[in-house]
């Protein structure tokens, strides 16, 4: 594999959500295999990806605190507008 085929940390976790979802090309889900397969770094991120999707899925909308549930809405709300 050249190094300009070769796939980059930051691309991986721009295409994360591509490849969980099975949308990713066939060569870019080869490049994003090969980068695991030499990055420990890019595995783990994955694997906790995968975690936190797995434990996000049993929320419920009344499984959280309603001051929680206004934390949670205010803080969405800053990211959408582009604060933190």
């Amino acid at each position: 594999m050249s190094q300009i085929d070769e796939m980059a940390c930051k691309e991986l976790v721009e295409v994360v959500t591509e490849y969980l979802e099975g949308s990713l090309a066939l060569k870019d889900r080869e490049r994003f295999a090969a980068h695991l397969a030499e990055c420990p770094y890019c595995a783990y991120y994955l694997e906790q990806f995968r975690e936190v999707i797995a434990a996000s899925g049993a929320l419920t909308l009344d499984s959280i605190a309603l001051d929680r549930r206004a934390e949670l809405l205010e803080a969405f709300r800053g990211w959408r507008d582009g604060g933190v």
